[in-house]
């Protein structure tokens, strides 16, 4: 079985119209805090490594491992609402 998460973007969207059960609000709720998380890694990754921004870089890199983290939480909960 091919996980939601593998799966292009427009077919998530049209599962979640679908009369089907899953994906449901479960699911897309999950989609949604991993994205947030992915911005959160993308500011992080825009800033480490950048001089004017040294003196926070270790913040940075720790706040990329938590967003990392629950990133890949909130995707197991994609599956886990599914199953």
């Amino acid at each position: 079985m091919t996980m939601i998460k593998d799966k292009p973007v427009t077919t998530f969207l049209d599962e979640l119209a679908s009369s089907a059960p899953t994906p449901g609000g479960g699911s897309a709720a999950a989609i949604m805090g991993g994205m947030g998380a992915a911005l959160v890694s993308m500011v992080c990754n825009l800033t480490i490594g950048k001089k004017a921004y040294a003196e926070v870089e270790g913040d940075m890199k720790d706040l990329l491992a938590q967003a990392e983290g629950l990133r890949a939480t909130l995707t197991d909960f994609i599956r886990a609402d599914v199953e």
